[in-house]
């Protein structure tokens, strides 16, 4: 992987981070139970952290601006964070963390530690594994919080 290729990926995961701190967030007011409210608001909280994490190795040299390299992976990575964004039910929400959202993530994280350089990219390396941590205990208990909500239909 070349320094303009970690640049761009450590910048598509901190535009993703932020990008789900948003979603989360502004899911917490129309949140009714009190406990996935405050789930919401921490995993919310979580994000931001983590897009900070990230956002400080980002490269800054003359060819690499980091304001610049926060952006979408695609139009399609896009796409994706508006519709879940517009999910009303709570069952829908967990689905999309659980089942879409956070797998991607974790793919991306995972695929970039797998590329990366430790000379070259050592801070990053460390702030994705901090990330990864993170994000794991959050799809685990996320998945267990899918799992046991009641059938909304039964």
């Amino acid at each position: 992987m070349t320094l303009d290729e970690s640049a761009r990926r450590l910048g598509h995961i901190v535009w993703f981070e932020r990008r789900l701190f948003e979603v989360m967030g502004r899911w917490v007011p129309s949140t009714a139970d009190p406990s996935l409210k405050l789930m919401l608001a921490r995993q919310s909280r979580h994000h931001a952290e983590h897009a900070a994490a990230v956002e400080v190795v980002l490269p800054e040299t003359r060819d690499h601006d980091p304001v610049a390299l926060v952006a979408a992976t695609d139009a399609a990575a896009s796409a994706l964070l508006e519709e879940v964004e517009g999910r009303a039910d709570m069952e829908g929400r967990l689905r999309s963390l659980v089942d879409e959202l956070l797998p991607r993530q974790l793919a991306e994280c995972e695929a970039f530690l797998a590329e990366a350089s430790p000379v070259r990219d050592g801070p990053a390396i460390r702030a994705l594994i901090f990330v990864l941590a993170e994000e794991r205990a959050e799809l685990t208990d996320l998945a267990f919080l899918r799992d046991v909500m009641p059938d909304p239909d039964a």
